[in-house]
């Protein structure tokens, strides 16, 4: 259900709150997505050299693992980063796809806690086997803290 300014209205029991809505949908006619950017807008928290996101496509089949990405990104910096599917052979159609799962986790050294890190926005293009555009997931307010104890973020399109 949308609510004012892009927001969309989630409830849970009697709790209802707003949360940013994503911008996602295929671009031009349904094509075999093969590969993707990834771009991350880090807040004031960065994420660390030894933590990882691990990225999945949402589709109508399923949630399809993406290479993972490693840090660092620092502190108010965008970092893009380009991945296949784990499995470089695999294809979806755009049509298909319905968003993006991510999941933080943290490697840590032998006197480090777990990571924190403040994702401010995501952005994903998914291209064809041509190179072609054919898939866009933007959510440019995503503001998401991921730490040890809450490690994934979801947007629907």
């Amino acid at each position: 259900m949308l609510g004012a300014a892009g927001m969309t209205l989630l409830a849970v029991g009697s709790l209802t709150v707003l949360a940013p809505s994503a911008n996602a949908s295929p671009v031009g006619p349904c094509a075999n997505l093969h590969s993707f950017t990834l771009d991350f807008r880090t807040g004031g928290d960065d994420l660390r050299g030894n933590s990882e996101v691990i990225p999945f496509f949402i589709t109508t089949a399923g949630d399809i693992e993406l290479q993972h990405v490693w840090g660092p990104f620092g502190g108010g910096t965008t970092n893009s980063r380009n991945v296949t599917f784990l499995n470089p052979n695999w294809t979806v159609s755009s049509c298909d796809g319905r968003g993006v799962k991510l999941r933080m986790v943290s490697h840590n050294d032998v006197f480090q806690t777990d990571d924190n890190w403040n994702m401010d926005a995501f952005t994903l293009y998914g291209y064809s086997d041509t190179g072609q555009r054919s898939y866009f997931l933007s959510v440019p307010d995503a503001f998401k803290r991921f730490t040890g104890s809450d490690q994934w973020w979801t947007r629907i399109g």
